[in-house]
């Protein structure tokens, strides 16, 4: 049998969590490095600073369509099969990607390389979760979730030096060594897949899935500059909730569906990936409002300022997997939920800043939100892939990723415009870019408090979750003590009368 029935007898699993964080460190440098060329990368292909970023938004819609369907197929045909593959996708994209001559050109290797980064981020938990049993389980995700700080971490910086120093293009051409040293060490010690599974892929709900979260993504994309009230959006909000609510009738009827439902019936998993959409929303809060606070309000150079911004990947670099092994031991519940509370406690104080505060209280809120999310992620995402059946372990880390993708992107757009949507109601006229001083430096304070406000408020609806959680399974399990005292002791009773006849 290829696949063992116990994870504790991979032998090799330290090394394969290795390769795993190889992958995730190259995805972590691939936005924040790419964040830091974008002025460089406009200039050398003549494209406004409006149209570049779409580099990076299309990364992202494109990972967030194609995860949960490249998730089910590792569970059918195999997550190494697929997670090798991606590998191999990501490196040829990343080489057209460096050596493109054009922006559609570039643009559209971009759209290959987030699809192979979707084939590696739906299947690498479902790997680990499968080679990991279930007590080491929080300190190889807290690892796995280092690995993505150390690249947000080091990607401003090194991304600095390459664009400075060398050309943007090596930010792309610099990581196809260790695209090469993933793929070889993934071929000799990753696990071999199982036989292929008797079912068939979803194409149709796939098809739902992608009409129903695409477009809207790209509408919230487009819109957020300008606010809410734009009809592109309100037609892509109309197609998607169409599309969402025909994708779940279809998957209801499937027996074999692209989303198995029954997966969020377990408390554990549902409340799990509802705070980890949480979780990406309210941080896309700090990384996009922060950058234009530290420059523009409390007028930093740009390179203070990427010291700020390294603040959060630090500590979470530090904590999560000390969080994980924390989890291991005493269990992740009660430890999520703490750090919830810590981290939303981070968004109500940061909600407080003004154009006067001290860089102390900054550095002290900062550290505050991100020991929170720190103390968070290791157990929230080691419940969530403890409560997945083994046979669909790739649909349910895919399905998780999907979700923090999407919280991830529609965060981004939701600060953006309720930045600028803020600034317009309190100057009085449309803004749609923000310039330090001329009267804007109040407005844009205001708009940052409200969306921190916003954001803590979140975060209340998530530990209450989380609260109501952990109570409803504390009556259920005391239900089933109860009645298994119960039984045994009406076994009892009758084994004398048994006996009498």
């Amino acid at each position: 049998m290829d696949i063992r029935e116990h994870a504790e007898q991979y032998k090799n699993k330290w090394l394969i969590l290795a390769v795993i964080i190889l992958k995730v460190l190259m995805d972590g440098l691939d936005g924040s490095m790419l964040n830091i060329a974008l002025p460089s990368i406009g200039k050398d292909l003549s494209v406004s600073s409006g149209s570049v970023i779409w580099i990076v938004s299309v990364y992202a819609i494109t990972t967030a369509v194609t995860v949960l369907f490249f998730g089910r197929l590792g569970d059918i045909i195999g997550k190494t099969k697929f997670y090798l593959a991606g590998i191999c996708i990501y490196m040829v994209s990343t080489f057209l990607s460096g050596t493109a001559q054009t922006f559609p050109m570039l643009v559209a290797s971009r759209v290959i390389q987030a699809i192979g980064a979707g084939c590696t981020m739906a299947n690498s938990q479902g790997i680990i979760a499968m080679v990991f049993p279930k007590q080491q389980r929080g300190t190889a995700l807290g690892l796995y979730g280092g690995a993505l700080s150390i690249g947000a971490l080091a990607g401003p910086t090194l991304g600095g030096i390459i664009v400075t120093y060398l050309n943007w293009r090596y930010i792309f051409l610099l990581k196809i060594p260790l695209a090469v040293v993933a793929l070889i060490l993934g071929l000799r010690f990753f696990p071999k897949d199982a036989p292929l599974r008797k079912e068939k892929m979803d194409y149709c709900g796939s098809f739902l899935f992608v009409i129903a979260l695409g477009p809207l993504l790209y509408a919230l994309q487009r819109s957020s500059s300008g606010g809410f009230n734009k009809a592109p959006l309100y037609i892509a909000l109309a197609v998607s909730i169409v599309s969402f609510i025909a994708f779940f009738v279809l998957q209801r009827k499937k027996t074999m569906p692209l989303l198995d439902f029954g997966l969020f019936k377990n408390p554990y998993y549902s409340v799990g990936v509802l705070n980890l959409f949480i979780l990406a929303f309210t941080n896309s809060f700090r990384n996009i409002i922060f950058p234009f606070y530290l420059q523009g309000v409390l007028n930093m150079p740009a390179s203070v300022s990427g010291f700020y911004m390294s603040i959060a990947p630090a500590v979470l670099l530090l904590i999560s997997p000390v969080s994980g092994y924390i989890s291991d031991r005493i269990g992740g519940e009660k430890l999520s939920i703490v750090g919830q509370v810590i981290y939303g406690i981070g968004m109500l104080l940061t909600a407080t800043l003004t154009q006067y505060s001290q860089t102390g209280t900054l550095v002290f809120f900062l550290c505050i939100n991100s020991f929170g999310s720190a103390l968070f992620s290791s157990p929230n995402n080691a419940q969530i892939m403890s409560n997945v059946p083994r046979e669909k372990l790739g649909i349910g880390g895919s399905a998780s990723t999907a979700i923090r993708n999407t919280g991830s992107s529609a965060g981004v757009a939701f600060t953006t415009a309720a930045m600028y949507g803020g600034m317009s109601r309190y100057l009085g006229y449309p803004v749609t870019d923000y310039v330090a001083g001329s009267g804007m430096d109040e407005a844009f304070v205001l708009s940052m408090k409200n969306a921190h406000l916003a954001a803590g408020m979140l975060c209340v609806l998530g530990i209450a979750a989380s609260l109501i959680r952990m109570i409803m399974m504390k009556k259920r399990n005391k239900g089933t003590v109860m009645k298994t005292v119960t039984a045994s002791q009406g076994s009892l009773r009758e084994e004398p009368a048994e006996t009498s006849k």
